[in-house]
């Protein structure tokens, strides 16, 4: 998966940085921390990746991520599930290559503590944040 982490990181460099401040700003949008119900951060983390208009190019990492495996993603992806959601970690791309493989990039903005269940931000770099799989 190197080569598709790389990839990515050179040609969306500056759409994963966006998502990173999306999520520093949804950290200071939330008054009360610890965070323990994961909708305070998928509902503003939603709404702030919308308002920058971080939907379109955050999908783009799927398309980018099958052509450096030398595939195509079977359909025609949107930005909405099942290819596109937005959850209490962060952003979630996942689409089914034309092997029949899922490929799926996550960025990873915000953690869970299981035990006392709570939230918390990350504060990724680049490297930290983009995560890939197949699956």
């Amino acid at each position: 998966m190197r080569p598709v982490r790389r990839r990515l990181r050179s040609d969306h460099r500056d759409t994963i940085t966006a998502v990173i401040e999306a999520g520093e700003r949804v950290v200071t949008g939330i008054d009360t921390w610890p965070v323990t119900d994961g909708s305070r951060i998928r509902e503003p983390l939603r709404r702030e990746l919308t308002d920058r208009a971080l939907l379109e190019p955050i999908l783009g990492l799927l398309a980018t991520g099958s052509d450096a495996l030398g595939e195509t993603i079977d359909g025609s992806p949107v930005t909405a599930p099942p290819y596109l959601v937005v959850t209490s970690h962060g952003p979630l791309c996942r689409g089914t290559l034309e092997s029949g493989r899922r490929l799926l990039v996550e960025l990873g903005l915000f953690a869970v503590e299981r035990r006392p269940r709570r939230y918390r931000f990350r504060d990724p770099d680049l490297e930290e944040c983009l995560g890939v799989r197949l699956g």
